[in-house]
């Protein structure tokens, strides 16, 4: 298929399936902003799939498995990424320290920042003194896996801070 008809085909796929996508952006996405950047990545993703479709099934059940697969995809991204929040001055109140203690914390999470998404999740889930089986239920791996990459980011973090 040309260029330009595989174009017209894919948009009229598009066309006749859009309300399809769009259900599944509002059962994924909240407000009209999330709901539009998930659109375009769906069309994105159906565009880049659409030259090797063998037509085994419906159009339309193949653009939910891509809408679904893709919204799924971004929830994870989004889950990933651990919200920060800065701590305060007032932390030293907290723990009735002169700053030393502070300043140890505050370095610690700098580190943490620059381990990749999956280790800053264990490294916190076991800071926050998480057992292994929950830890190991909350990413999906098995509780040996959670022993193992728990050492593992422990050396990463030694080796980062020696080196700073």
């Amino acid at each position: 298929m040309h260029q330009k008809d595989l174009e017209e085909k894919f948009l009229e796929v598009i066309e006749e399936n859009k309300r399809t996508i769009y259900k599944v952006c509002l059962m994924y996405s909240e407000g009209k902003d999330q709901q539009e950047d998930l659109y375009q990545d769906i069309i994105l993703n159906l565009w880049k799939a659409f030259p090797t479709f063998r037509q085994e099934s419906k159009y339309s059940t193949w653009i939910y498995r891509i809408s679904i697969n893709t919204s799924i995809s971004q929830i994870r991204k989004k889950k990933a990424r651990p919200l920060t929040t800065p701590i305060t001055c007032e932390f030293d109140k907290l723990i009735g320290d002169d700053g030393s203690y502070r300043k140890q914390v505050l370095e610690l999470y700098k580190l943490i920042s620059q381990l990749s998404e999956f280790e800053r999740a264990v490294i916190l889930l076991w800071l926050d003194e998480k057992s292994y089986d929950e830890i190991a239920d909350i990413l999906g791996i098995s509780k040996s896996n959670v022993g193992v990459r728990i050492t593992r980011i422990k050396e990463k973090l030694t080796k980062m801070n020696s080196n700073n």
